[in-house]
This record gives C-alpha cells, sequence and structure tokens, in this order.
C-alpha cells in the first residue's frame, strides 16, 4: 500500500511539473505588448530621427563656492555619446554615457575625493557655453558684503 501511495503521488507531482512548464512555455512564447502609453514615431519622425546630429558643452567653475559643473554631448543619428563632470567641493565625479539602439548606458564612471570647498566669497564664476556653432562665455565677480553671514531666530 504504502509503495502505491508514492507512485501515485509521483504521478501527481509529475502532472503538477509538466503544466507548469507548459504554462511557462505559452507565457514565453506569447507576443510581448508594448508598455501602455508607448509612442510609435511615424515615419517621418524616425527618418528625422535618423539623420539628427548636434554636439554641444557647457562648463561652470565657481570659484566663489567651489562648484563645478561639464557636460558635452554628440549626437550622430540614433546614437548619442557624452560626459558630465561636477563637483561639490568633497569629490569630482565623471560620467560618461552612450544611448543608441542597445539603451542607455554608462561606460565610465569616476569619482575622485577632494579636500572639501574652499569658499572664496571674492572670488569668480566662470559659464561657457557652446551649441550649433555658437559660443558664450561669462564671469561673475563676487563683492562680499558687510553684515552677518547668519541670524539666529528664537531662543535655543
Amino acid at each position: 500500500m504504502n509503495q502505491y501511495r508514492k507512485s501515485t503521488e509521483t504521478t501527481y507531482n509529475m502532472k503538477y511539473l509538466i503544466i507548469f512548464a507548459v504554462a511557462a512555455v505559452c507565457t514565453l512564447a506569447r507576443p510581448q505588448e508594448k508598455p501602455s502609453g508607448y509612442y510609435e514615431p511615424n515615419e517621418y519622425e524616425k527618418r528625422q530621427n535618423e539623420a539628427a546630429k548636434y554636439q554641444f558643452s557647457t562648463n561652470i567653475d565657481d570659484h566663489i563656492s567651489d562648484l563645478t559643473h561639464q557636460r558635452t554631448e554628440v549626437r550622430d543619428g540614433l546614437a548619442v555619446r557624452g560626459m558630465y563632470t561636477y563637483s561639490d567641493g568633497y569629490y569630482k565625479r565623471t560620467v560618461k554615457y552612450v544611448a543608441d539602439d542597445k539603451g542607455y548606458r554608462i561606460v565610465g564612471m569616476e569619482a575622485v575625493p577632494l579636500d572639501g570647498p574652499h569658499v572664496d566669497l571674492s572670488g569668480t564664476a566662470s559659464v561657457q557655453s557652446a551649441a550649433h556653432g555658437t559660443h558664450v562665455a561669462y564671469k561673475v565677480q563676487s563683492i562680499p558684503i558687510e553684515g552677518p553671514i547668519s541670524k539666529v531666530i528664537g531662543d535655543h
């Protein structure tokens, strides 16, 4: 009797395994649905995207608050390559990326520790930007003012 029970349990287990396997194959073989809100570009948009070309760069060096931000990007058709760098005075982080038919990917990353922000209340900040053959650059000079740096409100 015990032998019969084991055989019956094994048969039931095999049936459930087969049903599960068939269900899994049917689920994977089903055509994948596009996500809700998916936008399919028309033929004009597709040709326009394939022909798109641009490049730009920005560079901000704030020597007043010791902050930096740099970014460059180049697009050639459906492929985009770029990098950005930013610093908060504690770390300078650089990220290089690619976006193409395989999706968006980070292809390089670096974080360099710095020795803390060096605030210079009489320093300068420079901004540069270049796009479509036009280059803009300017500097801002900080003018320190007299008076308290902060104000405490209430009794603590």
